[in-house]
């Protein structure tokens, strides 16, 4: 993953504009954005058409090229601009799609996805499936609890209270449209970052919403999930995941809870591939949300891409069409991000399992610990022993060596003076500085007067963090030096799994910490764990309609946790 930035970074970027293309007679009708994306050294070797591959750097491997045949290509020297491509066009092409409303062919990663989304259902669920989504249920449902009350959460309920709908604003008990109740639920999911990595069941929010509109069966919202994680993890396999090197931040929940949504909603292979379209070419958000200073996006940014899937679904339904080709087509996904079509596999697994079994312990899986990703080796193999071994005002310095996209995330200079629960979630210095103070971690480490308390300033301010790039580099590891001059180094392991008990006993702790009353916290596990014997979705999400112990939505103080 920090190869792929580090190759591609400076890629998006050419010393020609459109404008320039059009003062040297290439009109914006064919002008091509491999041309606008490539740098000057693919011009020379005649391939400034086409977008640049995604292998290393300078290495160009002719057989994964992609070519535009509805234009001509004819290399000659246009003398003003230097070698490079000049196009024209004729009659000849034939739209013999047979698409609704005239619409074109659809691309081949449409086709691929398509056809796997319309073939899949849920007879394909096995035992060992249902068990594995079962256990994921609890886990989201755990997360869903701890994002509630969270501002982010209430400022969607109180939108959602203004936009009546058939589907739950779960905790508050809402009943709104379906793309609100996707985007509050989603949003609920991943507010805390307490949810699996990488954080694809936030798309259950969508599933959920139209699942319970159209009354669904368990099997039949299963089903739905299994595809979501499909989908989004077979474009991830290309090399071009959820965090791709475009800068891109998780683009392709869109289409996951597209594809999801739209197979409850019973689209054909032609609405699927609108839906498709529709999600993804006006939806590609900036990883900009994760950099710096953070705001309350960084916890939403993914809510609001299932919400823009399942509009895109419900689009379809009603008859909009959208681009045919948004992969490959100029300008479009592949000429922003490199080729891929060879690379898209759908199943995501050649020993028959699917993604959402097999995503668990694959650089993936349930968190143990109520904060950021790449701090989860912090917490489980540092932290306590580090808590034991000094106290806060012995410290003389405290050095950290990550690696790169580590400190790319949770370690730039804003970190250093978090003012809000969603920079210190995703701030190095300030996790460091809560381990040494109490040695854990959880949902309540993110408070106000927790990341203002001037010993854990006085701890970071004390920090330094670097990165470590090199493949080899095993782990997070800190040195700390007290001012009587003793020194230890700290290594993280390898993240362990958590057990199926380990994810019953993170749930009932959320569910307790979040005030659910215990016979509901019990009743709606039962039910959430095994969906394959619900009838109707609906009746599932209304036992959790309402839980916990919700302020008003009118007061407008800040939540508890904030």
């Amino acid at each position: 993953m920090d190869e792929m930035k580090k190759h591609n970074g400076g890629r998006r970027l050419s010393g020609l504009g459109r404008r320039d293309l059009m003062k040297i007679g290439v009109g914006a009708g064919v002008a091509m954005a491999g041309m606008l994306a490539a740098p000057a050294s693919w011009a020379q070797q005649g391939q400034a058409a086409l977008p640049p591959p995604s292998g290393p750097l300078g290495q160009v491997n002719h057989e994964r090229l992609q070519h535009w045949p509805d234009i001509r290509e004819s290399q000659e020297v246009v003398a003003s601009v230097g070698p490079g491509y000049i196009t024209s066009t004729g009659p000849g092409w034939v739209n013999n799609s047979g698409r609704a409303s005239g619409n074109g062919p659809m691309d081949e990663c449409s086709r691929r996805i398509v056809e796997f989304v319309s073939s899949y259902s849920e007879s394909n669920l096995t035992d060992s499936l249902l068990e594995t989504i079962g256990y994921l249920m609890a886990d989201t449902l755990g997360a869903l609890y701890g994002g509630f009350e969270s501002e982010p959460a209430r400022i969607g309920a109180r939108l959602a209270e203004t936009m009546p709908g058939p589907c739950t604003v779960l905790g508050y008990g809402i009943k709104t449209t379906y793309e609100m109740a996707a985007f509050c639920n989603g949003l609920m999911i991943r507010h805390t970052d307490f949810n699996c990595v990488p954080h694809n069941n936030e798309m259950f929010g969508g599933i959920l919403a139209v699942g319970e509109a159209l009354h669904s069966t368990g099997p039949q919202v299963m089903a739905a999930m299994v595809i979501a994680y499909e989908v989004v993890t077979a474009i991830g396999n290309t090399g071009q995941g959820n965090y791709d090197p475009g800068g891109w931040d998780s683009p392709y929940h869109s289409v996951g809870a597209a594809m999801g949504a739209g197979k409850l909603m019973g689209l054909n292979q032609d609405q699927l591939a609108n839906a498709l379209a529709l999600a993804l070419v006006p939806h590609m958000p900036m990883y900009v949300c994760h950099i710096g200073t953070q705001s309350m996006w960084k916890g939403t940014h993914s809510s609001e891409q299932v919400r823009n899937g399942v509009w895109g679904a419900m689009l379809a339904r009603a008859g909009m069409t959208g681009p045919c080709m948004p992969f490959e087509a100029r300008d479009g996904l592949i000429a922003h991000i490199g080729p891929f079509t060879r690379d898209l596999k759908l199943p995501t697994s050649p020993d028959g399992r699917v993604a959402l079994e097999t995503i668990h312990g694959k650089g993936g899986g349930y968190k143990k610990f109520a904060s950021e990703g790449n701090t989860q080796t912090f917490w489980e193999w540092i932290a306590k022993p580090l808590h034991e071994w000094t106290k806060p005002d012995e410290v003389a310095s405290i050095d950290v060596e990550c690696s790169y996209f580590a400190w790319q995330e949770i370690s730039d200079p804003p970190k250093w003076d978090p003012r809000n629960r969603e920079t210190a979630d995703h701030s190095m210095p300030y996790n460091v500085a809560r381990g040494i103070i109490d040695g854990e971690v959880y949902l309540d480490s993110f408070t106000r007067e927790k990341y203002m308390d001037p010993v854990a300033r006085d701890l970071m301010n004390k920090t330094t963090i670097h990165a470590n790039v090199s493949p080899e580099f095993p782990g997070t590891t800190i040195t700390v030096r007290k001012k009587s001059g003793q020194e230890r180094v700290f290594k993280a392991q390898p993240a362990t799994l958590m057990s199926h008990e380990d994810l019953i006993q993170k749930y009932n702790r959320l569910a307790g910490f979040m005030q659910v009353e215990k016979g509901q916290r019990d009743r709606a596990l039962q039910q959430w764990m095994n969906l394959r014997s619900c009838k109707d979705i609906a009746d599932v999400m209304q036992t959790i309609a309402k839980f916990g112990r919700p302020r008003p939505l009118s007061d407008m103080s800040p939540a508890r946790i904030s």
